[in-house]
């Protein structure tokens, strides 16, 4: 049985990952795309899952996880 530290461990880690997935395949896409405003919008929402990340692993290092 996993404590709930565990579970939020496990939680915190798994919102990581999926927004590195996310920043990734966005950056991916940015680069493949050749519509400028298109380009923009992938730019842009790349950039927010960088901060989300960020804000993840802030917080994650206040609980101790990272």
């Amino acid at each position: 049985m996993l404590t709930e530290r565990e579970m939020m461990n496990h939680a915190f880690k798994e919102l990581l990952f999926q927004e590195q997935l996310l920043a990734n395949k966005l950056a991916e896409l940015h680069k493949e795309i050749t519509d400028p405003p298109i380009q923009t919008m992938f730019q842009g929402m790349e950039m927010a899952a960088r901060t989300r990340q960020s804000m993840l692993t802030q917080k994650m290092s206040g609980y101790g996880i990272v």
